[in-house]
């Protein structure tokens, strides 16, 4: 598939820069000894980015693409053209102790010269205060106009004035944003935040979502995370209405947990119309609630294009992207964006695991495996990735093969918690169709979400859903328009 190109802004000039102002902020330099201060560094980055992109006469680059750049030695006018960008925002941050020193830059991508440089020498309590000179000089460097209520709005505050809640949310944030098994380590640093400021309001929706990550990737059981989901969530609701990531919060919990699918469209609708570039209401509205529950690949494929749109240089979003494609036949879509989220974080278990089924499908059964078992070797084995190499094995008619990891996933969970989501497919796999439908079962009454997800399209489900137990099964999650003999 040809995906629309960013377009760059207009080339007609006014003095050193174009018509239309467009900006990348890159993760600011760690110059301290502790590598901690990495999660500050990348996070204030992000709080400026996302002030800025308030500004509705200025294009941001999203944080994963502009994050992208981060430890490489690559040219202004490289990561300018790479972005579609005509201005980059670069700096470094010196912490010791309760001081700060941050050194910013503003640097104009087309001919390398500095638009606007200062130095910041601060106590750690001064930091808001700090990004927002820093916001308002970039504004004024690039001869925008922000007046009344457009500063109020930019310059508006959902944070702490508890610097170490703020910390402890900022670092949070990183860790959830790799997922696997940082996930556990974002909930307690979200549960640290709330606990030093309960009326921290962006710490409780990064809780939620730290908990319903837990819950559908097979973390936490999921009637003990995914209620407390829910409650983080309608906390940071109460606290702050106008929060576009709460509502994406309590959007993806209630769907997943309450099957309440119409009122997560709404909650996701509500959170893009507060910040339409919202990443992850992006992916959870398009991919989760659009496709795999409701069945509307056209309106997914839409809101999945604006996803690659908005964040062109994000692992995530191409492999988000491949699943949709995964599950709606695009094979070709499927392997292509599988291999470019490889490509953007080598590091990813999600997009080794989303590349293995990509080429699955493709019945490219060899590199599939060999994928699979990248992904387990890095994920600690976890329960998605020996689930496909199951499957993976099967089709390639190695049965002896499917059998062995299949009776190691089952042995597993003997002594853990494994998804029965992730048991059924792997069952019907070698042929225990009985055992499949019990695990089926299970995920029912355990409340898996993953099983919300995954029973109407996702592919290792096929042998399932010929079986009329299954769809029975399937017909108690209500998802919207199926039937059982659609």
């Amino acid at each position: 598939m040809n995906l629309p190109a960013s377009r760059p802004s207009e080339e007609l000039t006014t003095g050193r820069l174009r018509v239309t102002p467009s900006i990348a902020v890159l993760p600011f330099a760690n110059m301290s000894t502790d590598p901690e201060n990495e999660y500050f560094c990348d996070g204030l980055a992000e709080e400026l980015l996302n002030a800025l992109a308030k500004i509705e006469n200025l294009n941001v680059a999203a944080r994963t693409s502009s994050f992208s750049f981060k430890g490489k030695n690559v040219n202004v006018d490289e990561i300018g053209r790479a972005l579609h960008v005509n201005s980059v925002l670069e700096g470094s941050v010196r912490k010791s102790g309760n001081r700060l020193r941050i050194t910013v830059q503003l640097i104009n991508a087309t001919d390398g010269y500095h638009l606007w440089s200062e130095r910041y020498d601060r106590e750690m309590n001064d930091i808001f205060e700090v990004q927002d000179e820093i916001t308002l000089a970039v504004v004024d460097a690039l001869k925008l106009k922000l007046l009344g209520d457009a500063k109020d709005a930019v310059l508006k505050r959902h944070h702490t004035p508890d610097s170490a809640a703020y910390q402890a949310y900022l670092k949070g944030r990183v860790l959830l944003y790799q997922r696997g098994l940082s996930i556990p380590k974002a909930i307690d640093c979200f549960t640290q935040a709330v606990s030093l400021d309960s009326e921290y309001a962006q710490a409780w929706a990064g809780l939620a979502d730290g908990y319903t990550t837990s819950g559908y990737s097979g973390f936490g059981l999921p009637k003990e995370v995914m209620p407390r989901a829910l409650e983080a969530a309608r906390r940071a609701l109460e606290l702050d209405p106008d929060l576009a990531e709460a509502h994406s919060a309590f959007a993806c919990a209630t769907m997943l947990y309450d099957l309440d699918y119409d009122l997560a469209e709404q909650e996701f609708g509500r959170a893009l119309e507060l910040n339409p570039k919202y990443p992850q209401a992006i992916a959870w509205y398009g991919l989760f609630l659009l496709q795999w529950i409701s069945g509307r690949d056209r309106e997914a494929l839409g809101q999945l294009l604006r996803g690659l749109e908005v964040d062109p240089l994000s692992a995530y979003a191409h492999v988000i992207f491949a699943f949709s494609a995964v599950s709606s036949g695009r094979l070709a879509d499927a392997v292509e964006h599988g291999r470019k989220g490889v490509e953007l974080d080598p590091n990813s278990y999600l997009a080794q695991w989303c590349l293995a089924a990509a080429l699955a499908t493709n019945a490219q059964y060899e590199e599939a495996a060999a994928m699979a078992e990248k992904a387990l070797a890095i994920s600690g084995r976890h329960s998605w990735a020996m689930m496909s190499l199951v499957s993976i094995y099967a089709a390639w008619d190695k049965p002896d093969s499917a059998r062995a990891v299949y009776r190691e996933l089952e042995a597993r969970s003997e002594r853990e918690y494994i998804q029965p989501s992730m048991l059924a497919p792997a069952a019907a796999a070698v042929g225990e169709m009985d055992r499949a439908i019990a695990f089926a079962q299970q995920a029912l009454d355990d409340k898996d979400p993953l099983f919300v997800m995954l029973a109407r399209t996702w592919p290792d489900y096929a042998r399932l859903r010929k079986d009329p137990r299954f769809l029975e099964i399937v017909s108690l999650l209500h998802l919207p328009g199926w039937s059982i003999t659609s």
